[in-house]
C-alpha cells in the first residue's frame, strides 16, 4: 500500500485553459495527499525546428559539456537540461511567463510547485522528466482532438498514458 501512496505529482502546461483544470485538479489532490507539484512547459522542438545548432540559442556552452555518448543523448535537443534561455528570446519569454502564472496560479492551494522548462519532444520530455523527477502521478489536460487533426497531430495526453512508467490521470476540457 505504501507504494501506491502518491508523492510528487508532474503537471505538463501549456497555458491553456485546460491545463489549468489540470492544475485545479492536482492542486485538489495534492490538498488531500501532501504531494509536491511540479509544472512541465515544453517548448515543442518539432515544431521550433530545433537542432543543434539551434542550442546556441539556448546554451551557448553545450558543445563544451559533451565528452561521450552518454552525453550526447544527456544533451540532446530531445533531452535538455533545463534551458537556459535568453530572456530577449520570445519563445523562451512566453514559456516562462506561462511558468510563472501557472506557479503563482497554484499558490491559491497553498502549494509553491517546482517549475521546468524544457526544449524537446513533448511526450518524450514529458516521459523522462515523469522519470527523472520520480514523479508518482501525471496530471494532464485533454485538448479534445478530433477526426483528422487528431491522427494528423496525434494526442499528447494519450501517447504520455501509454508511454509513462507512473499513473497517468486525463482531466477532460
Amino acid at each position: 500500500m505504501a507504494e501506491e501512496l502518491i508523492k510528487k505529482i508532474l503537471v505538463p502546461i501549456d497555458g491553456s485553459k485546460v491545463s489549468q483544470k489540470a492544475l485545479d485538479y492536482a492542486g485538489w489532490v495534492a490538498g488531500k495527499t501532501g504531494a509536491s507539484i511540479t509544472l512541465l512547459h515544453v517548448i515543442d522542438a518539432d515544431k521550433f525546428k530545433a537542432n543543434y545548432e539551434a542550442m546556441d540559442r539556448f546554451q551557448p556552452d553545450w558543445k563544451d559539456k559533451i565528452k561521450g555518448t552518454d552525453d550526447i543523448k544527456r544533451f540532446s535537443p530531445f533531452f535538455e537540461e533545463e534551458l537556459s534561455c535568453m530572456l530577449e528570446d520570445p519563445v523562451c519569454k512566453r514559456a516562462n511567463n506561462v511558468l510563472k502564472e501557472m506557479a503563482k496560479y497554484a499558490e491559491k492551494y497553498k502549494v509553491k510547485p517546482k517549475t521546468i522548462l524544457k526544449l524537446g519532444r513533448v511526450v518524450d520530455t514529458i516521459v523522462q522528466v515523469a522519470d527523472d523527477e520520480k514523479i508518482d502521478q501525471i496530471i494532464i489536460g485533454k485538448t479534445g482532438l478530433t477526426g483528422i487533426r487528431r491522427m494528423l497531430m496525434g494526442h499528447v495526453a494519450e501517447d504520455v498514458a501509454k508511454y509513462a512508467g507512473c499513473r497517468v490521470t486525463v482531466v477532460p476540457e
